[in-house]
């Protein structure tokens, strides 16, 4: 059985590192990285590597699959933010 998401953040991931600098607004980045889960901007059938990676066992599908054995193999965690409030201050305009 596979889970619909993204295996490791797209190349415009708001969880990004090097996203442009103040584009999402602060705002919207805490609501954001409040939510259970997130699903991709480009792919919004899909959940979001960038929002696991960033939430870990925080984030309720990452849990889902953990409960039912399901490995999500998730790629590129060096490129998220090392912390929510980091990822909300890159995007402070």
């Amino acid at each position: 059985m596979k889970l619909p998401h993204i295996p490791s953040p797209c190349r415009d991931c708001p969880f990004r590192k090097d996203t442009l600098q103040g584009w999402l607004g602060e705002d919207r980045a805490a609501e954001i990285l409040e939510a259970d889960s997130f699903v991709c901007h480009k792919k919004t059938d899909m959940q979001c590597a960038g929002h696991m990676l960033e939430k870990g066992e925080q984030n309720a599908f990452v849990r889902l699959a953990a409960r039912l054995r399901i490995e999500l193999n998730l790629t590129g965690a060096e490129q998220v933010f090392s912390s929510k409030n980091a990822c909300i201050e890159h995007h402070k305009n």
